[in-house]
């Protein structure tokens, strides 16, 4: 392979850590080239600089091409996963083909009732079903209905309700508890629509929403004395907590925002920011490592000179 640079990527791979993260290849010109993820980053981007000749065409291509790496550790392989989703929408590197493949919009999809249920797709019918969207990852979209399904106990089966009623034993996502049981027929239109208002406020308002009215419901079930529905409602909101607290890489939705990080190591230190909204497209500046006293001057100089544009 003609790639000078080998012996000095497959040195650096030996400093990663064993985390799951994001890496981020770069060619000559610093363009992003690919992105993946990994559940141990130090395995993963080592495989990549040896024993090259033993690569697949498409990965000896994109690594004849590799001057450099970065990389992010995350907290879990679910994190890694939304951040390489957000990573390659944002840079649409040349050798990514997963993950790249969103040419619409996708859309949150509740169907006609009753017993409505919600899905994700990839295009919008005239069909009578309500659509939420659209939404730019289709990736995020089917994370999303899964995992609000999963939260508020809504059936995914083939089954159509009501005619089904009773025909046959619930399924397995009953008994794990994944799922509330609706073909018992056992449960009202009147009370699975209101789990199913409160699935939709999850999706369109996110957690925080979601828990402090559902807490507040569960409080009041709880002042009136109607336990079963209280703790329901406290299972919800324990659900949705731990959808919560699984990822920490939030898709904001602040139009404008402008993001520094910096690290510092006794009198050195090194920043980077991202500017974006208002009439500049976004821009990523990062700062050499140098003294700690000229990192936050020149941070902040590069952000008044993006507002001078």
């Amino acid at each position: 392979m003609e790639n000078p640079r080998l012996p000095y990527l497959h040195e650096k791979t030996l400093s990663l850590p064993m985390q799951p993260g994001v890496y981020i290849m770069h060619d000559r010109t610093g363009k992003v080239i690919y992105v993946g993820k990994a559940k141990k980053l130090k395995n993963r981007v080592t495989s990549y600089f040896r024993n090259v000749e033993k690569h697949l065409p498409k990965v000896y291509r994109m690594v004849e091409h590799v001057y450099d790496f970065e990389y992010i550790v995350t907290d879990s392989e679910f994190e890694a996963l939304i951040l390489e989703c957000s990573l390659i929408k944002q840079y649409a590197p040349k050798y990514n083909i997963l993950l790249k493949d969103d040419k619409g919009y996708s859309y949150v999809r509740v169907s006609p009732g009753p017993y409505s249920r919600l899905t994700g797709v990839l295009q919008k019918y005239d069909d009578g079903a309500e659509y939420i969207g659209p939404y730019i990852s289709s990736f995020v979209v089917r994370q999303t209905v899964e995992e609000a399904n999963k939260a508020f106990m809504l059936p995914t089966c083939g089954r159509k309700f009501p005619a089904e009623f009773g025909k046959g034993r619930p399924c397995l996502n009953y008994y794990i508890k994944n799922c509330m049981g609706v073909c018992r027929g056992k449960i009202s239109e009147e009370e699975y629509d209101e789990i199913l208002g409160e699935a939709l406020e999850f999706i369109k308002s996110g957690n925080a929403s979601s828990i402090e009215k559902l807490t507040e419901r569960m409080y009041e079930a709880a002042e009136n004395e109607e336990f079963e529905r209280a703790a329901s409602l406290r299972d919800r909101i324990r659900a949705i907590e731990g959808i919560a607290s699984r990822q920490k890489v939030v898709f904001s939705k602040m139009p404008e925002q402008d993001v520094v990080a910096i690290a510092q190591s006794g009198e050195n230190g090194c920043a980077a920011s991202r500017a974006s909204g208002g009439n500049c497209p976004p821009r990523e500046t990062r700062h050499s490592p140098c003294h700690s006293r000229y990192i936050m001057r020149v941070t902040l100089l590069s952000f008044n000179a993006r507002e001078l544009l």
